[in-house]
């Protein structure tokens, strides 16, 4: 089970995040999906994902995570990751500054029937806003 997740979280990932595939939010992702991070509202369901990923697409038009490790136990699979892009849209209510961010973060999935169920997204949100100036520095 834990190696099937694995795969599965790996395309959560690669295809809905750095590719923006939709198909695969509906392929992958559960209805009574529940998504919680840093910096942005707590939301329930496949259709909100897909605005979330495409609002930051927009934002980030290169922007890409990199997974750095992958630890899978059960139901549960936990990614360390990187992003980095070019703020070139909105994020956040920042206007597009043009700056390159690199922030790091973690992906706790958990799975229900080969779906994941829920996401909770710890990232340095702070280091983020710091990067495009939305934090004034002392």
């Amino acid at each position: 089970m834990s190696d099937a997740n694995k795969a599965i979280a790996r395309r959560y990932i690669e295809e809905i995040w750095n590719e923006g595939n939709m198909a695969t939010v509906e392929e992958l992702i559960d209805d009574e999906y529940y998504h919680r991070s840093s910096q942005i509202p707590d939301f329930e369901g496949p259709a909100r994902l897909a605005e979330l990923v495409s609002e930051l697409r927009a934002a980030f038009p290169d922007g890409r995570f990199s997974v750095e490790e992958t630890v899978a136990e059960g139901d549960t699979v936990v990614q360390r990751w990187t992003f980095r892009g070019s703020h070139e849209g909105t994020w956040l209510g920042i206007e597009p500054t043009g700056v390159d961010v690199e922030v790091g973060g973690t992906g706790t999935n958990h799975f229900k029937d080969g779906r994941i169920v829920e996401h909770l997204a710890d990232w340095d949100a702070m280091g983020m806003l710091q990067q495009l100036g939305g934090l004034e520095r002392q």
